[in-house]
């Protein structure tokens, strides 16, 4: 895991502009971001890539969200998972957060918000390698 500087995040959504206003976002702060547009493409390309985390959106056709964050627990345990909504219900993200979930974002969501979880990202690899 890393230390400092970059980090490499795969943002999940079918939704185009959430990826590409997350995206934006995550270049301006300084990370690298990549984005696919349905949960079976964000589970094939973290079976075939490494990233530092993952903005995964709740609900999309095919494989949702939770699935993935599912799947990630059993397969990628360490890497931070944010599950995004639109739907911001409590129960979604108590789900979530029981499920394993880094954190719950609700859409829509700013620019100090994201960079605040990337820094929570972040300080989690420090205490852990350190």
């Amino acid at each position: 895991m890393k230390q400092t500087g970059s980090l490499k995040i795969l943002i999940v959504d079918d939704e185009e502009i959430v990826r590409l206003t997350l995206s934006a976002m995550i270049d301006h702060i300084g990370h690298t971001a990549e984005c696919v547009n349905d949960g079976l493409a964000g589970k094939q390309t973290l079976k075939n890539n490494k990233y530092d985390a993952a903005f995964v959106d709740m609900r999309m056709p095919g494989l949702d969200g939770m699935s993935l964050l599912k799947w990630s627990r059993q397969k990628l345990s360490d890497l931070p998972i944010i599950i995004m909504s639109g739907h911001g219900a409590e129960d979604s993200r108590a789900e979530a957060l029981h499920s394993g979930a880094f954190a719950f974002l609700s859409k829509p969501f700013s620019l100090v918000g994201i960079k605040g979880l990337i820094d929570k990202i972040q300080d989690n690899f420090n205490a852990v390698t350190v």
